[in-house]
């Protein structure tokens, strides 16, 4: 019993001393920041030279949003020091004086809170665009060899077509719409911080601050942190993917993080991590809700889909291909580059944590606080890849390389958009999905003009003739194209061709005379009709496919 009073009692001294404690105002300093997707860890650290006692270590001014459930201190240094806690305080230095400036504190607080949804709903926005486009790049594929191996409705592809131009139409909107809005509140927000700093100008001032309770036993210098997480701060992945049809089989991929952050303060010469942990995210499982079946309304064809679609990716094609001077006076300019010593790039540390991933800089980042992008480098990996050219011809008369690797490190490669870069030239822009260590992924490099794709019809014959036993006229067409693959690259490729035959779904409607040359195809087992060639050209070599076959049916049926 006597212990007990005896611990009771120290602990009240103890409580009674940090009360009494002295306050001392640190002069502290930003010095890491760790950006999550929709937030930032901050740490701030400050040099002392503590005295015996209690002491009361005051981190001010920061920013309002300071999550409360996020801060931390920890310390160290020559001086003995035991650590209490610590508090966040809103500090009135002096009283209002004027009735409109609590309902501006509170109308800014509420569009600070809108803002942060604002920017929660971009994010969701971009997911959902991103599913999208996964779904609009296979359905667009799957039409276009539809309309030859299935002959599907023209209702049904316009169904298709109209649903994903109408959902990324919507998407679009949206993510417009939020952008007008975060554009609007924070002309709203300045027009009312311009106010609330009119009003109380050496009136009425509020500041956040961190206090760290502690007491010292030993007096000396002593170094202390105290960290705390902030809203309004983002980054995400961006990739440069650089390869030479020179060196087949080499490929570098380029990581950088766009990073942005309007959290009330400047980072200046902090050392930057970005992770792609979720702090905000519940640890939860969401409860599922009722998933109610209605009868779905046909829309009509949206016009114009599938031609913007080819004229879009044909407006990605280089432009055509150099003259021979024009080659070589770029391969003397390459010969000087290869002379000079290229600069190395500073690269990231990554580390793997849990199901999180983080990349610590190389050097300290400076990122001011206005919601610009900045660019920061993270990695460069390279990759041996496979080299080799696809073509759809009866789609789009363009050769696409194609690059298939395996993600061979122990890192995640996340998802986001990649520049191409092809011989030293920007040629396209595509994207990576999320590629987890040792799993297979393909790369499209873009077009390359320098491996010619004609296709052309030969023949388009009709003819009618009566059916045996007076049962009809039948109607007989017979078809013949002409594919050209030429290869002006200088070296040695590998081209994939694709193409198709017609399937007949009816017994009335038969497909005969099929004729390809060369006849050494592959068929698709998975896609009726579909197949595809492979050539070896070598430079210069110039290969004609031909592709012939005849459709009957009865002369009063319509086919499509």
């Amino acid at each position: 019993m006597r212990r007990y009073v005896l611990g009771v009692a120290i602990v009240w001294l103890c409580v009674a001393q940090i009360a009494a404690a002295e306050t001392i105002e640190a002069e502290s300093k930003i010095v890491s920041v760790t950006v999550f997707p929709d937030r930032a860890g901050v740490t701030r650290a400050a040099s002392l030279k503590l005295s015996k006692g209690a002491q009361v270590v005051e981190f001010s001014p920061l920013p309002a949003q300071v999550d409360p459930q996020s801060i931390t201190a920890k310390g160290s240094g020559q001086a003995q020091v035991t650590l209490y806690g610590v508090r966040l305080v809103t500090k009135q230095l002096e009283t209002a004086q004027d009735p409109k400036v609590k309902s501006l504190e509170e109308e800014i607080r509420k569009l600070g809170h809108h803002h942060q949804q604002l920017h929660n709903t971009k994010q969701i926005l971009e997911q959902e665009r991103k599913y999208l486009t996964s779904i609009q790049a296979a359905s667009s594929q799957q039409i276009g060899k539809d309309l030859i191996t299935k002959s599907p409705s023209a209702s049904d592809a316009a169904a298709l077509l109209n649903f994903l131009d109408d959902a990324m139409l919507k998407n679009a909107e949206r993510d417009q719409a939020a952008d007008e809005e975060l554009e609007e509140l924070a002309q709203q927000l300045d027009k009312l911080r311009r106010e609330l700093e009119r009003l109380t100008q050496g009136r009425f001032k509020q500041e956040t601050a961190m206090l760290v309770d502690l007491e010292v036993q030993e007096g000396g210098p002593f170094q202390l942190e105290v960290s705390y997480r902030v809203p309004g701060a983002a980054w995400q992945p961006s990739y440069e993917a650089r390869a030479t049809t020179t060196a087949a089989g080499d490929l570098e991929l380029a990581s950088s993080g766009l990073v942005r952050q309007q959290t009330g303060e400047d980072w200046t010469d902090v050392a930057l991590t970005l992770s792609t942990a979720k702090p905000a995210m519940a640890g939860s499982m969401p409860e599922i809700q009722p998933w109610f079946l209605r009868p779905w309304q046909p829309v009509g064809m949206s016009r114009g889909g599938v031609a913007n679609g080819l004229m879009n990716l044909a407006a990605t094609a280089p432009p055509a291909s150099k003259s021979q001077d024009e080659e070589q006076k770029l391969n003397e300019t390459d010969d000087k580059r290869e002379r000079a010593k290229e600069a190395q790039l500073a690269l990231a540390t990554v580390e793997a944590q849990g199901t999180s991933v983080t990349f610590h800089l190389p050097k300290p980042e400076s990122i001011p606080a206005d919601w610009q992008p900045h660019k920061v480098p993270i990695r460069s990996q390279r990759f041996q890849a496979k080299l080799a050219y696809e073509t759809t011809p009866r789609v789009l008369p363009f050769a696409f390389l194609r690059a298939k690797m395996t993600n061979a490190t122990d890192a995640i490669l996340l998802a986001g958009p990649v520049a191409v870069f092809l011989d030293g030239a920007f040629v396209a822009t595509a994207s990576l999905k999320q590629i987890a260590p040792g799993e297979e992924f393909d790369l499209y490099l873009g077009v390359d003009e320098r491996v010619k794709v004609e296709r052309k019809p030969l023949k388009e014959h009709v003819e009618v003739s009566l059916l045996p036993g007076l049962r009809g006229k039948t109607k007989s067409t017979d078809y013949e194209w002409l594919t050209t693959i030429s290869n002006f690259t200088g070296r040695h490729i590998a081209v994939t061709v694709f193409d198709q035959l017609p399937v007949s779904e009816r017994e009335e409607i038969i497909v005969e005379s099929v004729k390809q040359t060369p006849s050494e195809v592959e068929k698709d087992p998975e896609k009726p009709g579909v197949f595809h060639w492979l050539l070896e050209l070598n430079a210069n070599q110039k290969q004609e496919l031909k592709l012939s076959y005849r459709v009957r049916h009865p002369v009063d049926m319509q086919i499509q």
